[in-house]
């Protein structure tokens, strides 16, 4: 197999190409002395069942056994194990965290059933993402793959007291691993089928007494498409080539200083993701392209799939994006009971997308997004413990701008072909009949957004005795957002149709004479309110604030045994949608969404802490929750928009359990059970019917998910062991949008990966096999109906492979 020089080299010249596998997270115990915000280590992983994981969730090193919160966590070594190699594989050991992807290629996350179902590159996600406590405040920041992790933090419900931005579902931090002050490496091979070959590694040491340094980085390359297309024999989607790579610096010239300055960098040339086409709803039934109706169907095989036409100036189905950051983060002890800590951020991605969204060989619906977002962000934060009293104060600023732009591809669209007709009727002397027949192939959406947030927040546990402990913290946010928008025309394509077809029809429905002005090459088309004629750019501003917090009480009894409650507040910020905008109120944005969360929860050590299990149960008053909704539209029967959701609600419980019968054995075991209602809301669904939403649940978040994993590592001789691993997760039934059309059902589905591998005990070396969706189950993620099709994301099929990987 020929191997891109370019990606090659660059990978072997930072040393950065191994799986994490080798590289687990290390836990200490409880009394083991930290650095000022950072997890204490012992040569026990976190994955043998002894000792207790230590987590940074509350801003200081502390057993996760002792955190009153809902929290999962996990190591380096486990997440590499079960071939979690990005945001998107963290569902499958979490119970209550969802992954899908929309049609354009944008993760959605959803916990406990708070996510937002969005195709845009602009907006914020209520499941925040940090790195090394650094927002990835958008979704697609995520897309990059994950390397050199020491551990991941999962929390569940409003969060805003303790990390930089404000979240209403939960947060992801990662916790990348650091420089050393000894010297390692560690380099890892994997081939697999579709010509996969894989690369991951790290190395570290010493430049100086108090300067140390770590590059670490990962490639994904497979040559050969998972997805078949089943109108065009020999055509495949679904090749990867994806590289990530980062520096890390770590300078502590005193006792009490520390410098940690760090940079990474990814990029992605991947196929996107080609839908299926499930089901046949035209816009305009008598003009729908002949044969569309015959590549519908619903009983799709795993791997097949269907893609519209290539031809010259069209741009092939791949991502080409770009992400790079860079951060500094100062910790400096003023004495021995006050820490003071800079966090200083700065990213840019840059995303250019073209996906299918229609499923066949026709062009109903195609979509190149094109956008770019930088994004700055400052945290200044002073930690103090004094006695009983342990505090957090601190600041948070940042400025964002965002470029979110969308070429549509309409070329096959009934409704297009409609006004197309219509326009050939209209007398007029401005276009050829062969410009009006050709019309509205392509057309734009703009979008440019300047976001600033500024908030102020404080959080204390106070010991009032040896068994009770209160937790209080707030927060103030000020979010402003500023925005330019519309929709265009591409290249004079737009214009033919919508000065004749489209006018004609304006002109018909508000009774006045045809008389459109008109617009011109690449003019904004977007009407105003009364469809008095074009907009032009649509601007807007959204001024916001709140006041969040969380009150919590903990009852620990004896040292195996903690209890708690909690109340808490969180918001997510308004949005505005990039969308293909008719009229100008397509463009007004949704308000921010509210969510008072009530949650207890116990943990205990059972067994001599041979057993550990963990539970909660939680009660969310959901206000104005943001969705992709419907308005009605004189030309195209509805468009979206995103609205708000006046009330909803969300309850249920979730487990998990840690079994760890011998140091080599371990099971864990995850459940949740889920319930999430709208309350009020009445709206439009996807038809452009009225339509009150009351009862509906919520997309992407089944009632009932489970997670298991098990590991025994067998010792063969003193220096040899055979490591076994498994894990699985079942997502149950949930829907892909508030409509209760069964075309929007997503069916359950379980997904079983497994591993075995001979190592060296003192995990020198490994070389093992792997088997991801082992049974090759025919599972999909995501469903939605966008012009004259239904669809729905397909999962990834089976994969499997050999893997080898040594360290130093």
């Amino acid at each position: 197999m020929e191997m891109p020089d370019r990606k090659f080299w660059t990978s072997v010249s930072c040393a950065a190409i191994a799986m994490a596998m080798f590289h687990g997270v290390a836990r200490a115990q409880e009394s083991t002395p930290v650095a000022p915000g950072e997890p204490s280590v012992s040569a026990q992983t976190a994955e043998t069942g002894f000792g207790d994981i230590v987590v940074t969730a509350q801003r200081r090193s502390e057993s996760i056994n002792k955190v009153p919160l809902s929290i999962q966590a996990f190591g380096g070594e486990a997440l590499a194990t079960a071939g979690i190699t990005d945001t998107a594989g963290i569902s499958q050991l979490v119970p209550a965290f969802n992954f899908s992807r929309s049609s354009a290629n944008t993760p959605i996350y959803t916990v406990r059933g708070i996510g937002f179902n969005t195709p845009n590159l602009s907006s914020t996600s209520p499941v925040g993402i940090y790195i090394d406590e650094v927002a990835y405040a958008y979704p697609y920041m995520s897309n990059g793959p994950s390397y050199d992790i020491e551990r991941v933090e999962v929390l569940k419900g409003p969060q805003g007291t303790l990390y930089g931005r404000n979240t209403t579902g939960g947060l992801v931090n990662y916790i990348t691993a650091k420089p050393t002050r000894d010297f390692h490496a560690g380099l890892t091979a994997e081939v697999g089928n579709y010509e996969t070959i894989n690369f991951e590694g790290f190395v570290s040491g010493p430049l100086t007494d108090t300067l140390s340094v770590r590059i670490a980085g990962r490639w994904d390359n497979s040559n050969k498409g998972w997805q078949r297309n089943v109108d065009v024999p020999g055509e495949r989607l679904g090749e990867k080539d994806r590289l990530g790579t980062r520096i890390s610096l770590l300078w502590e010239p005193t006792d009490r200083l520390k410098v940690t300055l760090g940079a990474s960098y990814w990029e992605d040339n991947s196929d996107t993701i080609a839908v299926q086409a499930v089901a046949f709803n035209p816009d305009s039934p008598p003009f729908a392209a002949p044969g569309l109706a015959d590549q519908v169907r619903t009983n799709w095989k795993a791997g097949e799939a269907g893609w519209g036409p290539s031809y010259p100036g069209k741009p092939a189905y791949k991502a080409d994006s770009r992400f790079w950051s860079a951060s500094g983060r100062i910790d400096y002890e003023l004495n021995d009971a006050l820490t003071l800590t800079s966090l200083t951020g700065y990213s840019d991605v840059k995303r250019h997308d073209m996906n299918d969204v229609d499923g066949t060989s026709f062009e109903p619906s195609e979509y190149l997004s094109d956008g770019r977002i930088r994004s700055f962000s400052q945290e200044l934060r002073l930690i103090g413990d004094t006695g009983p009293v342990n505090w957090v104060l601190g600041g948070y600023y940042s400025r964002d701008k965002i470029r979110d732009n969308q070429i549509g591809y309409y070329r096959d669209s009934s409704i297009l072909n409609t006004l197309a007709f219509l326009g050939g009727t209209v007398p007029q002397t401005d276009y050829t009949p062969e410009q009006i027949a050709n019309g509205f192939n392509t057309f734009r959406n703009l979008s440019s957004q300047v976001s600033r947030s500024l908030s102020a927040f404080a959080n204390a546990d106070w010991a009032i005795s040896d068994q009770f402990k209160i937790s209080a913290g707030l927060r103030y946010s000020d979010d402003k957002l500023d925005f330019k928008g519309c929709s265009a025309d591409h290249d004079n394509n737009t214009a033919p149709v919508w000065n004749t077809g489209v006018a004609a029809i304006v002109a018909a429905r508000t009774g006045r004479p045809f008389a459109n002005p008109g617009i011109g090459p690449n003019e904004c088309l977007t009407y105003k309110a009364d469809f008095s004629g074009p907009t032009g750019l649509v601007s807007s501003e959204l001024k916001q604030d709140n006041l969040s917090g969380r009150l919590a009480v903990t009852w620990t009894p004896n040292s195996r045994t903690l209890a708690y409650a909690s109340i808490s507040r969180g918001y997510k910020s308004g949005a505005f949608p990039v969308v293909a905008a008719n009229v100008e109120t397509q463009l007004v944005p949704a308000r921010q969404e509210k969510v008072t969360a009530y949650e207890a929860g116990v943990k205990l050590g059972l067994l001599g802490r041979l057993v550990q299990f963990n539970a909660a149960g939680f009660f969310y008053d959901y206000r104005d929750k943001q969705v992709f909704g419907e308005i009605l539209d004189p030309i195209f029967v509805s468009l979206t928009r995103i609205v708000n959701v006046p009330k909803s609600e969300v309850y249920g419980a979730e487990t998990d359990i840690t079994i760890s019968p011998t140091r080599d054995l371990l099971f864990k075991f995850g459940a949740s059970y889920t319930h999430t209602k709208v309350t009020e809301f009445v709206g439009f669904n996807r038809f452009g019917q009225s339509q009150d939403f009351a009862g509906s649940a919520f997309p992407f978040t089944p009632k009932y998910q489970l997670n298991a994993l098990v590991s025994y590592d067998m010792p063969i001789n003193d220096s040899l062991a055979i490591r076994f691993g498994a894990n699985g997760n079942y997502q149950g039934k949930t829907v892909g949008s508030l409509d209760e059309d069964p075309v929007f059902d997503v069916k359950a589905y379980t997904i079983v990966n497994a591993n075995i591998a001979l190592h060296r005990q003192d995990d020198r070396w490994s070389i093992g096999l792997y088997g991801r969706n082992l049974f090759n189950e025919n599972y999909y993620t995501a469903t939605d109906i966008l012009t004259d099709t239904s669809i729905r994301v397909p999962g990834m099929v089976r994969t499997y492979g050999l893997v080898a990987s040594f360290k130093y």
